[in-house]
């Protein structure tokens, strides 16, 4: 099985792609206990992806040894998500919720590493949802002060994180790809990385294309996802060309897939993304579809 790992430590899968594969789970499935998982874990075998995104949400539905067996059957590799809230912010003033934030996200680098992961991506530096206001530089520093500490565990467990930047109406914390680079340097962890996402970078960065050269030496996970977060074939981004850039630059990492309809997920989670509506209905076409986008640059 090919591992989650870039550029310098690139484990890749045959030729004549390089690169490894994943899709999340919520194009599939609204529950993530191990039972839930196993149709899509199926289904992303059987179309050719590497990994599959298992996302963090509800620890007590998180079986990592059934998780473990379930893919190892199928031949793929588990990804995950995961974050933090409002009781369990990492960049609170409050130092009890940031050591809850702490023992929260070493106790999902634990349950990945269980499960045969060995990274975990998403929005891990705060709390999503809109903001009133602007973020504070003292916000930031103890967030970043909180990741490291949180990376030197993962480290010990064979796990890396990688920071998603998403958009203004998610975060007020890190929205671009220099926010993110800024945010790894305070960390000074080895084992962060950067989770790129085409639906946010066209939101908030002015030239996606050069803020992809600017992380590619931290890129840890890019995602392809469309304007409307659902089939990737249908929307404003043009994303063969993003692929494109990839590909010159000699990417050797994972590249995902994300998309979200709103029969699709938990209502509190649809509510957090602000998914609304269904924008797809055929989980199967949106992943067979997307492998085939992927396949046709990289081959």
């Amino acid at each position: 099985m090919a591992g989650p790992f870039t550029h310098d430590a690139a484990e890749t899968i045959s030729d004549p792609m390089k690169i490894t594969t994943a899709i999340h789970a919520s194009v599939w499935a609204s529950r993530f206990d191990a039972e839930s998982l196993r149709p899509a874990v199926e289904k992303s075998a059987t179309i050719g992806f590497d990994h599959l995104v298992v996302p963090l949400r509800r620890f007590e539905d998180i079986d990592p040894p059934a998780i473990a067996k379930i893919f190892s059957e199928h031949g793929l590799t588990p990804l995950n998500t995961a974050g933090v809230g409002e009781e369990n912010d990492i960049g609170s003033p409050d130092a009890d919720t940031r050591q809850k934030g702490i023992a929260h996200l070493t106790k999902g680098a634990s349950l990945a590493r269980d499960m045969g992961s060995q990274q975990i991506n998403g929005v891990l530096y705060g709390p999503i949802g809109k903001r009133a206001a602007p973020s504070t530089r003292d916000a930031l520093l103890r967030s970043a002060e909180a990741i490291g500490s949180v990376c030197r565990a993962a480290s010990d467990m064979g796990v890396r994180l990688a920071i998603e930047m998403v958009n203004r109406y998610e975060t007020n914390l890190l929205n671009t790809v220099e926010q993110g680079l800024e945010f790894i340097e305070l960390c000074g962890a080895k084992n962060l990385f950067l989770h790129l996402d085409t639906f946010h970078m066209s939101i908030e960065e002015s030239d996606p294309h050069s803020a992809i050269r600017n992380a590619f030496s931290k890129i840890g996970y890019f995602e392809l996802d469309q304007s409307h977060r659902g089939y990737l074939d249908q929307g404003s981004l043009q994303l063969s060309g993003w692929l494109g850039q990839l590909k010159e630059l000699d990417y050797c990492g994972i590249i995902g897939i994300e998309a979200f309809s709103a029969s699709r997920m938990a209502p509190d989670h649809a509510a957090a993304l602000a998914v609304w509506r269904d924008v797809f209905a055929d989980g199967d076409r949106l992943a067979r579809d997307g492998m085939q986008l992927i396949r046709a640059v990289f081959s």
